[in-house]
């Protein structure tokens, strides 16, 4: 039954919003409040190197990292796409160091090598060329108090190994300085007072195991409530062993890990992440992301309420799939919830902005009060801040009163300052590292001078250490939650147990008493019995978030009973019931799964939070009997959370759930099985189910096929087969099956699914062929042209004997799809049948130039002679383009003396200007082919290249042969689905892309080929006006911000982020700075000259229609 339809009133969960957790101050104003909040250069004239991320000691100090290593020496893949497989195969840090040993040995000149610069100048680019760049820790400070930074000194370097990533994150707390540069987390100190580390500590290693993408590095520095360090990681991976010995693997996700100050206990708080680059806990200790998205069409970024044990989805596999079916947009994991979706994820509570980079939270008197309860987000690529809030939905949350704050400056990291002013560091640029930066200020001047403010600062500065007891009990109720949790944090240190309880027993406020019950689970874990005793006492609590922060932290101990959760399992509050069954999991009970079970079957609505509570009790608390036992219960809900929790535990046993009636329930057992680590033991059954399984779910129904795939037995192929013949299955999962039998000898190492690297036992050709030959009458009597197509591929390949004459016939029938009439004549050709040269001879002159084209490449196998007959015809006669292509690059091909004659023809009709514009590009390749045979061609190409390289207009002159003659469909798949180009990360073609570029739609109604080129090949050098950020610096002090609007002898005019016209006096503008530099890459370094020229020529087609305006 429906879990959406299906009600049951008696008992049902009490979905309400609870007035003790309103963390949006917002029941007298329903709107946003209006910024007016000012920005200001903090770092003023010190250049501030490449910065990523910043934190303040309570001094007002700022830490700042650069990065110096980021695609220099902490490599992109996207610059080595031939490594991709190896890449995901990664298991450690080591696998990837010995790589790069082999790869980048000394002595090796591999294309690879080429992109490495030869750094400790030793002549030879190798690995160790990885280890000069240091990553760097600059301390800034305002010396002389006039609210400018006027230092800036070197804290930290030396990190700097072959693997050795960004330091992305950075953090003050308690007079250490941590540092999360992979693969290790840093606590650094300086002891003896002179600005620089002299003490450092590597408290947990084992992060970044792939090369993945440049950016996705260990970032998000925090401190949380319960006083470890939490941090997060993109999807470069994970692979940790704990100082306690315990080991954490999740090499292709990323995810945010936590741990004490010292390194102890740690652990992955949440996985499945792709780049979370800062974290920011709210004041009642609940944790917020949001996570980068993968640059596909339409995809969007996600905002995440971060859970303990949660899997948001991702895995870094999934970002090679290009047009490839992918999990992650074709089975819609980065959406919010939606009924069918994956069971084994948390989805978002929302999708949000571009580029997510900065995050944190008002500490409570930052800012202004009408920023009070208020995140801040910035979007670095379009240099856009955002504000918002979250109010309780469920067990989870919504986002409220999002608006813009800030637009044009493109900061990366940020964080609040003591004097409560919000800070941020700036590239100074796009992407490319250019060594420089600044930090700025974002303050409301209305509000700098309050009194609260100035309290807080000057707490901060004495710090806790010499205050009274009573003083630090008054705290834990300040209105800043960094003063409350100073105070909680000397109360542990002075193991002030009593004290504590007497706050977290009482009636004083809830703040209060929360920061107490903290405090008392630091030291619970610590061993204080007398701590855990009053833990247990405020388990009994009538207020519902004392409830909470009591599951939470009595969770947490290493022992605790767990039948003590149980009462809060009916209580009315659905926050109250999830951190309940999140802490009851961790202590299991059999009494927590029934208490589950009797919740989610009572569950008339699905809220997703709870459902990954159930599942974690579910995992922890039932048997396996129990959980196998509900196959047969009646509310898919229950169902689907046995699944998820068997999937947890790598029990075969989930292989029932995959004859279960409703889809979404089996095909979340098919996930179970086939991906990540797959369920070896259950792949037999997935691979049989492919006969048996009733409906249409490509989730379910592709893994079935790939789970035969992977066993490779002659069943399994027959299977398959039997599979792509019926035609009662629908034909694009017959095409996957027939693409499965396409590979079955030579599987790929990414899995066909979910893009995973695998290895495969032999399989033999012999007994494949015997398989799939009785299966071919029926196949090419299909009534799907397609499927004919792939079927005579197939029996070609595997030269499985065809009927010759009906082979000719499908040849020389012009009804046929085009695609089968080639698939017939390379079958007859691979067979050698007797019929084959009357075959390839009819073909040559069909009225299909593609058929055309396969006969002639098959007559160049038989008879070089005539073929050059035909490409001689080709060349004379032909008007298709990709006829014509083809037949030059088929000159070089025939590698004889009589076809370079022909070519050196072709060649002297270009220099006349006398050959198709359309089939330069394939001249330059055919001479290049050529070249190293032919003396001729080679002067010719010499001199080409010289003239070439004596023009100035760098563009033209290197890729003239790239404005006409590409292919609009490759063309708009390199758009939409390029791994390095991306192109859809940032621009926009109607309702497909991005919003962080120009938006494309009609740009060739505006621009010719010579603009579309130049801005594929050096994007920096027509930058759009519009695209311009202008930055005025007022005699005020104040700065301005927007696009550039106009100017008149009296005012300038700029447009803010809301598109409103912002007017500015020329006599108050002191200076202005224009942003003209493009944050997109020079195509020319990551696609090949074929790849340009189909993508402008699919730019050259984004002309508005005549009737509605869009885009054809």
């Amino acid at each position: 039954m429906n879990p959406l339809t299906r009600v049951r009133v008696a008992g049902c969960c009490l979905f309400v919003l609870v007035s003790w957790l309103h963390t949006v101050a917002q029941d007298e104003a329903s709107t946003a409040p209006r910024s007016g909040l000012e920005f200001k250069k903090w770092s003023g004239s010190i250049n501030v190197p490449d910065p990523v991320a910043i934190s303040f000691d309570n001094n007002g100090r700022a830490y700042v990292t650069q990065t110096t290593r980021r695609k220099a020496q902490d490599l992109d893949i996207r610059q080595f796409r031939d490594w991709i497989p190896n890449d995901v195969s990664f298991q450690s840090v080591e696998d990837k160091r010995s790589f790069y040993h082999k790869q980048l040995a000394p002595g090796r000149s591999d294309s690879a090598n080429r992109e490495i610069e030869d750094l400790n100048g030793d002549g030879s680019v190798d690995f160790r060329d990885l280890t000069v760049l240091s990553e760097k820790i600059h301390l800034l400070a305002d010396t002389d108090g006039n609210g400018t930074a006027d230092s800036i000194t070197l804290f930290a370097d030396g990190f700097q190994t072959e693997v050795t990533g960004i330091a992305a994150g950075v953090l003050w707390h308690d007079g250490d300085v941590y540092a999360t540069i992979a693969p290790d987390v840093w606590k650094l100190r300086d002891t003896n007072g002179d600005d620089r580390a002299d003490k450092r500590t590597a408290i947990a290693t084992g992060f970044g195991l792939h090369i993945a993408y440049g950016g996705h590095d260990m970032h998000g520095l925090t401190i949380g409530p319960d006083g470890k360090i939490y941090w997060s990681i993109g999807d470069k991976g994970i692979s940790v062993t704990s100082l306690e010995g315990r080991k954490f693997h999740y090499p292709n996700q990323g995810g945010v890990m936590r741990c004490n100050p010292d390194g102890t206990d740690f652990e992955v708080f949440a996985h499945g992440l792709r780049n979370v680059q800062e974290l920011a806990f709210d004041e009642f200790g609940n944790l917020f992301g949001v996570d980068n998205d993968s640059d596909q069409p339409d995809e969007k970024e996600r905002f995440v309420y971060i859970v303990e044990g949660m899997d948001a989805g991702w895995r870094c596999n999934y970002q090679y799939r290009g047009s490839n079916y992918n999990p992650w947009t074709d089975e819609k994991l980065w959406l919010p919830y939606f009924e069918s979706q994956a069971g084994h994820i948390v989805p978002p509570i929302s999708n949000y902005e571009n580029g997510p980079a900065g995050f944190t939270y008002n500490p409570g008197t930052a800012l202004s009060p009408a920023y009070r309860n208020y995140f801040f987000l910035t979007g670095a690529p379009t240099g856009q801040q955002y504000a918002f809030q979250v109010r309780p939905h469920g067990a989870s949350f919504e986002m409220v009163n999002e608006h813009i704050i800030g637009n044009g400056i493109p900061l990366v990291g940020i964080n609040f300052g003591p004097d409560g002013a919000l800070y941020g560091v700036d590239w100074g640029g796009g992407y490319p590292l250019n060594q420089q930066g600044a930090v700025w200020k974002i303050d409301d001047p209305d509000h700098a001078n309050d009194a609260v403010r100035v309290e807080v600062k000057q707490l901060l500065m004495n710090g806790f250490e010499l205050r009274h007891e009573a003083e630090l009990v008054r705290h834990l109720a300040h209105p800043d939650q960094r003063i409350r949790l100073g105070a909680q944090f000397e109360l542990v240190r002075r193991r002030t147990t009593s004290a504590l309880a007497d706050v977290a027993l009482s009636q004083q406020t809830v703040l209060a008493r929360i920061h107490a019950i903290w405090g008392l689970g630091q030291l619970a874990r610590r061993g204080d019995k007398d701590a855990e005793k009053t833990l247990s006492d405020c388990l009994e609590s009538d207020h519902p978030e004392i409830l909470v922060q009591a599951a939470k932290t009595c969770g947490d101990l290493k022992k605790f009973d767990g039948k003590l959760f149980l009462p809060l399992f009916a209580h009315s509050e659905p926050r109250v019931q999830f951190h309940a069954a999140l802490a009851a999991a961790k202590h299991p009970t059999p009494q927590a799964y029934e208490a589950a079970f009797g919740i989610a079957d009572k569950m008339y609505d699905v809220d997703l939070y709870m459902r990954h509570a159930f599942i974690r009790v579910f995992e922890s608390c039932a048997t396996a009997e129990q959980l196998i036992g509900l196959y047969d219960y009646d509310y898919e809900l229950v169902r689907q959370c046995a699944v998820i929790a068997l999937r947890q535990r790598k029990d075969s046993a989930v292989a029932k759930f995959l004859n279960d009636l409703h889809y979404h329930v089996a095909a979340d057992a098919a996930r179970a099985i086939h991906d990540d680590f797959s369920i070896p033991e259950a792949l037999p059954e997935l691979a049989a189910a492919l006969e048996r399984f009733p409906y249409y779910s490509p989730p379910y129904i592709r893994r079935a096929i790939n789970a035969n795939l992977r066993l490779g037995r002659q069943e399994d192929a027959a299977r398959v087969a039997g599979y792509a013949s019926d035609h009662e299955r629908p034909t694009e999962l017959r095409l996957d099956a027939l693409e499965a039998l396409s590979v079955w000898l030579e599987p790929p190492a990414l899995d066909r699914v979910d893009g995973r690297y695998r290895t495969y036992l032999p399989r033999l050709q012999d007994s494949l062929s015997e398989v799939l030959a009785p299966h071919m009458p029926r196949l090419l009597k299909d009534s799907t042209s397609k499927i004919q197509a792939r079927a005579m591929a197939l029996a070609s390949k595997y030269r499985i004997e065809l009927d010759s004459k009906t082979l000719d016939a499908l040849v020389k029938d012009s009804n046929a799809a085009v695609e089968l009439r080639a698939e017939a004549l390379k079958a007859l050709a691979t067979s050698h049948a007797p019929l084959t040269a009357q075959a390839i001879e009819a073909a040559s002159v069909s009225n299909s130039p593609s058929l055309r084209a396969t006969a002639r490449t098959l007559l160049a196998m038989r008879d070089k002679v005539a073929a050059l007959a035909s490409v001689q015809q080709a060349i004379a006669n032909s008007v298709d383009q990709s006829e014509y292509q083809a037949a030059i690059l088929l000159l070089a091909n025939l590698a004889n003396g009589d076809a370079d004659c022909v070519l050196i023809g072709e060649l002297k009709r270009f220099n006349d200007g006398a050959s198709p514009a359309h089939s330069s590009l394939e001249l330059l390749e055919a001479a290049e082919l050529r070249a190293d045979d032919n003396e001729d061609i080679s002067d010719w190409l010499v001199a080409f290249r010289s003239k070439q390289n004596a023009i100035n207009d760098f563009p033209s002159a290197k890729f003239d042969e790239c404005k006409v003659g590409g292919s609009v469909e490759r063309g708009r798949k390199i758009f939409t689905s390029h791994l390095t180009a991306a192109c859809v990360r940032c621009h926009r073609v109607g309702s497909t892309g991005s919003t962080v570029g120009p938006n494309l739609e009609g740009i060739a109604a505006k621009r010719d080929v010579d603009y579309l080129l130049r801005s594929i090949i050096a994007p920096s050098t027509d930058i759009d006006e519009k695209y311009r950020t202008q930055v005025l610096f007022l005699a005020t002090g104040q700065i301005v911000q927007g696009i550039f609007g106009e100017k008149t002898e009296k005012e300038t005019v700029l447009f803010d982020a809301q598109g409103n016209k912002v007017r500015v006096a020329n006599a108050e503008i002191e200076e202005i700075q224009e942003q003209a530099i493009s944050i997109m890459p020079e195509m020319s370094k990551v696609l090949t000259r074929r790849e340009i020229r189909d993508l402008v020529a699919y730019l050259a087609t984004l002309k508005p229609s005549n009737d509605d305006g869009r885009t054809k």
